[in-house]
């Protein structure tokens, strides 16, 4: 059985993994038919698990900047193993299991 942080890593690693195969160009285009452009998916995923890395250390959530969208994939990195990070450290499964469900879903949408 795979444990939620198990989960979370293989997630966050298939979304970085589907984000550099859009590459930067695709990254800012509609995919059409009202789509929103793939950045636009996932720039609140971003503020999802910098607030879930927040809420497991137990401090304030801050705004994520918003960088450029060739940066989309870094930004999801370092903020992705924040959250592996503070919730491993906290023993938090349930943030785990919000942020793979999260990821999933993320991944599905792109």
């Amino acid at each position: 059985m795979t444990s939620p942080h198990e989960r979370a890593e293989r997630e966050l690693g298939r979304v970085l993994t589907r984000l550099a195969a859009l590459g930067p160009s695709r990254l800012s285009r509609s995919a059409g038919e009202g789509r929103p452009a793939p950045a636009e998916l996932v720039r609140p995923a971003l503020q999802e698990l910098a607030d879930a890395a927040a809420a497991a250390e137990g401090r304030e959530p801050r705004s994520v900047p918003a960088l450029a969208d060739r940066a989309l994939g870094d930004q999801l990195a370092v903020l992705g193993r924040d959250l592996l990070t503070a919730a491993a450290a906290t023993g938090d499964d349930a943030a785990l299991v919000r942020a793979a469900d999260r990821l999933e879903a993320l991944r599905r949408a792109l």
